[in-house]
């Protein structure tokens, strides 16, 4: 499953890729988690290792419950 959180500034995604998770946001991707909830606490924390993203001030919820099923993997 992957999952999608809508911001003013552009769509986070969360996806899985063999083994680990990424996030892409804007055009670009980054990422190694090995969890969906690894990853949503390090973009809500803005840790993530994308610039585009950790440069924001706005939040995000760090819990999967409040992001969204990305349309294609429902």
């Amino acid at each position: 499953m992957a999952y999608e959180y809508p911001t003013v500034t552009g769509v986070l995604c969360l996806q899985r890729i063999r083994d680990r998770w990424i996030v892409r946001f804007k055009g670009r991707e980054i990422g190694a988690w090995h969890s969906p909830e690894a990853a949503a606490s390090a973009i809500a924390r803005h840790e993530s290792g994308l610039a585009q993203w950790d440069r924001q001030r706005f939040e995000v919820s760090d819990d999967l419950l409040d992001w969204r099923p990305l349309g294609d993997s429902l």
